[in-house]
């Protein structure tokens, strides 16, 4: 038995959870940074404060050691943000099991010969009585690569991801006919909007984050308030599934896309339906919004993209060149460059002004399903049935990461308004940030 879980085992219930809750907070307070180090590379102190108050406390006291101002070395804090890492990564798995944190913490850290990590997994294999089955060699993503976090609660495949304007939640949309809310700075899933009698395939979040619009595969739109999880109204018209649905700028309008080969624009205050644009000749797959809101671009089965007059209704401009269906579509926020997706796996630039194609991108391996932009306009990030993500120079064309976790096709990416993370949802029933 280590030091820790003795002195631990010596006190109250009541002194024990006080000793975890504020211990560290303390340490870091008064400057105590190496003995915060070594709290946080115990497995007896991680095991401890993960049973009595969670992961995300755990999380949060590495982000005290991070923002704290003591100095310590390269390796120290190396190892500090592999474990923070690796047990980031596995909240999802440690919200229903917490007896998994030996095995997740092998499985990520194994590879790692720094002897801070080696004698912490030596505590781990020491810290279960009798036989257990547990890695011997690393077998999960490690604890520095791939994505921060996994989002786990749909039953099916994710479809969608929308982040709210402040950054703090994200909707998702789900095949199991649900969305839910997330909380993206701790992942925790806060509510799951249910109503729907089919799949649900979109979700797009008003501008002041208090309502969010969905679109099913029961030919329907809802529209929610996102602090309730109310099912405010429904929006009906379509004759086939609502693939896709934008909301403008100013809130006040949005625009749904069908696989009946027509787009509908709405009063999101009353739900009323006030115009259908017709011109494509297959399903509309995707659309997005100018940020002028005066104009929006869709994506069809057809090949082409159509640039529409969102006042009028009027087809402006189609843009060929793909040669499959167009699978998503996103406008930079200058208004001036698109992205185009395709199942003809690359992406596309066009100049919205004139319609011109100014690059192509190539590099995944099967159909590209979502493209998101950052908010600098500098970046893109693209998903795709190759079960990766693509980071993209929108100016050169040039492909700058490629991201892996997923383990089926990635269906979607939303960027945070900070420009700093991005979630992407999977066909695999997870979301990763």
């Amino acid at each position: 038995m280590g030091k820790f879980k003795e002195r631990l085992g010596k006190l109250s219930p009541k002194k024990r959870l006080y000793a975890l809750e504020t211990l560290p907070g303390h340490l870091a307070e008064s400057v105590q940074g190496e003995r915060l180090h070594q709290l946080l590379t115990d497995f007896d102190f991680i095991e401890a404060k993960l049973e009595a108050l969670g992961v995300q406390a755990l999380i949060e006291d590495y982000d005290l050691a991070i923002n704290s101002d003591v100095l310590l070395s390269g390796e120290q804090s190396e190892t500090r943000n592999l474990i923070q890492g690796a047990i980031r990564k596995s909240a999802h798995v440690l919200e229903k099991d917490k007896t998994q944190l030996g095995g997740q913490l092998l499985g990520r850290l194994l590879d790692f010969e720094i002897p801070e990590i080696r004698f912490m997994l030596e505590q781990a294999k020491q810290s279960k009585e009798g036989l257990w089955f547990r890695p011997l060699k690393a077998n999960l993503e490690r604890g520095n690569e791939g994505a921060l976090r996994t989002l786990a609660g749909h039953t099916s495949n994710v479809t969608r991801v929308a982040i709210a304007p402040d950054g703090k939640t994200a909707i998702s949309a789900s095949d199991d006919s649900t969305l839910k809310i997330w909380d993206t700075e701790t992942g925790r899933e806060l509510k799951t909007l249910t109503g729907n009698n089919s799949w649900v395939t979109a979700v797009a979040i008003a501008p002041d984050g208090k309502t969010a619009i969905s679109a099913s595969g029961d030919k329907t739109l809802k529209i929610w308030d996102t602090e309730t999880g109310r099912d405010l109204k429904t929006l009906t018209g379509n004759n086939s599934s609502v693939t896709a649905v934008a909301i403008a700028p100013d809130g006040k309008t949005a625009i749904s896309a069908s696989g009946d080969k027509t787009l509908k624009i709405w009063g999101t205050e009353t739900g009323r339906e006030l115009k259908t644009l017709t011109g494509h000749t297959k399903s509309v797959t995707a659309l997005a919004i100018a940020p002028d809101g005066k104009t929006a671009i869709s994506a069809s089965g057809d090949k082409t993209l159509k640039i529409w007059d969102t006042e009028t209704g009027r087809e402006l401009k189609t843009l060929t060149g793909h040669n499959d269906w167009v699978k998503a579509v996103a406008i930079a926020p200058d208004g001036k460059t698109a992205i185009s997706a395709s199942k003809d796996k690359t992406l596309k630039i066009w100049d919205t002004e004139t319609g011109r194609e100014l690059k192509t991108l190539t590099g995944h391996n099967d159909w590209v399903t979502a493209v998101a932009i950052a908010p600098d306009g500098k970046t893109a990030i693209s998903a795709s049935r190759d079960k990766t993500l693509k980071i993209w120079d929108t100016e050169t064309g040039r492909e700058l990461k490629t991201l892996t976790g997923h383990n089926s096709w990635v269906t979607a990416v939303a960027i945070a308004p900070d420009g700093k993370t991005a979630i992407s949802a999977s066909g695999d029933k997870t979301l990763k940030i």
